[in-house]
């Protein structure tokens, strides 16, 4: 690998390990996610609440990690969860008061913090990087569906087999 490219993904590691969490009031990143997401199906959906089963799909998380975040959550007095009377397999999930108060509160600590970097980063600075990247990542998409393994390890989509 060429020393650019280790470089980029080494950036890109030091990224997922950058502890946003530490910065938020008795919450994690991925809660706050999800605390984000139930409030906005909550002002753009009709219903009771969000199925958590949406909040699986959505967010493209494992049932069990979701799971245990909304338990946490709950325990917190963040959410709170109902059963359909009408379908007893969906459950719901709602924001309570203390839910919307850390959640506007760490919108605003994710806001400010988003305001400081990319002002010290300057404008035309983050529209070239947000264009390097998305032509990045659209380059990466096409070379990952170009070598998709079809079910044999080894063997790729473009491969024909004899």
């Amino acid at each position: 690998m060429k020393e650019e490219q280790r470089e980029f993904f080494d950036i890109m590691s030091s990224f997922r390990k950058l502890n946003i969490s530490t910065m938020l009031p008795d919450i994690n990143h991925g809660d706050f996610g999800i605390l984000k997401m139930i409030d906005y199906c909550h002002e753009h959906c009709e219903g009771q609440g969000v199925k958590v089963s949406n909040i699986v799909r959505c967010k493209n998380v494992p049932a069990p990690a979701v799971s245990r975040s909304l338990r946490a959550l709950e325990q917190k007095g963040y959410i709170i969860r109902s059963v359909d009377r009408n379908d007893r397999r969906n459950t719901y999930v709602e924001l309570t008061d203390a839910g919307y108060t850390v959640l506007r509160e760490t919108e605003a600590i994710m806001n400010d913090f988003a305001d400081a970097v990319f002002g010290q980063m300057g404008d035309e600075n983050t529209k070239k990087l947000n264009a390097f990247l998305r032509e990045f990542l659209e380059t990466a998409e096409k070379e990952v569906a170009l070598r998709k393994y079809k079910g044999k390890k080894g063997e790729t989509e473009n491969e024909e087999n004899f």
